[in-house]
């Protein structure tokens, strides 16, 4: 067997192998895996990863060593049905292998090579824009947002009295509360994280984080209607807001929460774009 196909007969192992580096890489050497799954789902795709990486050494390790193994002698039946020893057996295996040569092995490469060399984005604004993508939010029970400061002389009042008006939520808990009979939003300030999708209309804007069960192949729409008088925030950008709700009893119950913007800026996207969390944790 020649250097040539000894070495195509390897491609295939040397294909899983890269796979299982590149699953290595997005989960132990970065945290790439988060742009596409959620973040309990580590550790399987480490033991993944490093059972590929093992199964194709082991298939390398196999091909390179193979001429070791081949008999020199092969036992032979010619046409006239007599039996003799024919020296090597590269021949008739060289015929069988170039048949069945594995070339669809040639599209693990895509993916290998991309988990590789690229980090792809996490879903965004196309996602989050279709319809029909709402997440489900269940009705709890929320605890009781803190105390109000009492009234006080805008000239007098302290930084921190201020800050503590403001309640860090997660869109999940927004989104419930706003349909929470006892209201508890009602007059508060809030502040949440999201990224920025356009709105219908002019001084309009969606604030939405992407949830997901499992990956992003089922990511799922949590937003809210940000209203505002100043400029809309670029499509994709994440922001940080301060706003108060805007109790909407016309709309329907399927309708985004509706918020009356006070400040925002740009923040990073966050380490786990797929989890709802706070502002403070995320």
């Amino acid at each position: 067997m020649s250097v040539k196909e000894r070495i195509g007969r390897a491609v295939p192992s040397l294909l899983v192998a890269m796979v299982g580096v590149a699953l290595l890489r997005i989960t132990i050497a970065s945290e790439v895996y988060l742009q596409y799954v959620k973040e309990g789902l580590r550790v399987p795709l480490i033991i993944a990863g490093g059972l590929l990486l093992l199964l194709g050494v082991a298939g390398l390790v196999r091909q390179l060593t193979r001429r070791r193994t081949e008999p020199v002698l092969v036992f032979r039946r010619g046409e006239d049905g007599t039996a003799h020893w024919q020296l090597g057996a590269d021949g008739d295996e060289h015929d069988h292998d170039h048949e069945h040569s594995p070339r669809v092995a040639w599209l693990l490469a895509v993916p290998a090579v991309l988990l590789l060399c690229f980090t792809p984005p996490a879903l965004g604004a196309y996602t989050a824009s279709r319809d029909g993508a709402d997440a489900t939010v269940q009705q709890a029970a929320y605890q009781d947002l803190p105390q109000q400061p009492a009234a006080a002389d805008p000239a007098t009042q302290s930084d921190s009295q201020s800050s503590s008006a403001v309640s860090p939520m997660s869109l999940t808990e927004f989104i419930g509360r706003s349909r929470d009979p006892k209201r508890s939003l009602a007059g508060r300030k809030v502040k949440l994280t999201g990224f920025v999708t356009p709105g219908a209309q002019q001084g309009e804007w969606y604030l939405n984080r992407l949830v997901v069960s499992c990956c992003a192949a089922d990511a799922r729409r949590l937003r809210i209607l940000v209203h505002t008088k100043g400029p809309t925030p670029a499509t994709e950008s994440w922001v940080e807001l301060t706003g108060t709700w805007m109790p909407a009893p016309d709309a329907p119950a399927t309708a985004a929460p509706q918020l009356d913007l006070l400040e925002q800026h740009s923040v990073p996207q966050p380490r786990a774009p797929y989890r709802d969390l706070p502002p403070t944790e995320s």
